[in-house]
This record gives structure tokens, sequence and C-alpha cells, in this order.
């Protein structure tokens, strides 16, 4: 009964200190069953935030950005969303992506040849297989600019995929295992 509560100390000291200013906690960070509970609650957030905006599907890419800043201040231990819109012919024309910073929130458009977004796992697989899936650890450089894994799902309207959208849960740096 002790080990569980000092456990339990333990994991709120984490989160305490993780969320001084605005950073999400690092998923690495967290016992096993915990991170298997964090990944559940992306997954249950994610749908509802897919369905929502398929509900009442905002105007603009602004107005799509306002809606995950607010996802994200509900949810205080996912690190960034990103919503990719599709136009009818399957082209994305906006990416807004919303993630934490030490002051708040910063605000990107993905959609930029820079980034190459429809090269990234995260947004291919989803669109191409019509299902959600988790990508393994990676570095999201011209993103959130830290290692990560991204849940990510496709939205649909009359059957056709719309948008992917995106949670990232902040991950350790990976250890090489050089020679």
């Amino acid at each position: 009964m002790r080990s569980k509560f000092a456990l339990a100390m333990l994991i709120l000291a984490v989160l305490a200190a993780k969320s001084c200013g605005n950073e999400a906690p690092d998923l690495s960070e967290l016992p096993e069953t915990n991170r298997e509970d964090m990944k559940n609650s992306v997954v249950t957030a994610l749908d509802v935030l897919v369905t929502e905006l398929g509900e009442n599907r905002p105007a603009d890419s602004a107005e799509y950005a306002g809606r995950l800043r607010a996802y994200l201040d509900a949810n205080p231990d996912f690190y960034g969303s990103a919503v990719a819109l599709l136009d009818k012919d399957g082209t994305v024309t906006a990416c807004p992506y919303v993630f934490r910073t030490e002051n708040g929130y910063n605000t990107i458009d993905l959609a930029t040849s820079s980034y190459n977004l429809e090269q990234q796992h995260w947004f291919m697989v989803p669109l191409q297989t019509n299902m959600g899936i988790w990508t393994d650890p990676y570095y999201d450089a011209g993103g959130g600019e830290i290692w990560m894994i991204t849940r990510s799902v496709p939205m649909h309207d009359d059957g056709d995929v719309i948008a992917i959208l995106t949670t990232d849960l902040q991950v350790d740096t990976p250890e090489r295992n050089d020679p």
C-alpha cells in the first residue's frame, strides 16, 4: 500500500514539476501503466475532437487553431495537436499546428514545402489506410522541434477523408546503439 502511495506521489511530483510553465509531461518519464493510460486518454480525446469538428466544422484554419488550443487547454498532458485540411481532390490546403511553449502556445502552418507534410508518416499512413495510428518516436524537425510520438486519425465527410487530426506526446531522445 505504501509503495503505491509513494509511486502516486512520485508521479504527481513529476507532473507538477513539468506543469511549471506550460510544458506537457514527458511520456517516457512515466511508469509503463501510466504511459498506456496516457495513450488511451489521447485516443479517447482525439476521437471526441474529430466528432466535434465533424459536427461543427470551423470556417478557416485560424478557427481550427483556436479549437486546437482549447483542446490542449482541456488536456494539459498533451504536447501539441494539428489538423491537416484536405480539399475535395485530396490536396492539403492548410495544416495549423498548435504546441506548448514555456509561455503558452505557438501556432505554425505545417503545409509548407520545407516541412514536406505529404511525406510525414503521421499524415501518409492514416490517409492511405483510413485508420488511426500511433507513430514510433521521431524528432519533429520543422514542427514542435522535440522527440515525440503522434496519434493521428482521419476525419470524414460523406465517406471522404477531409482532414488528418493529430495529438503529440513528448518522449525522451531515443538511445543509440552505436558500435
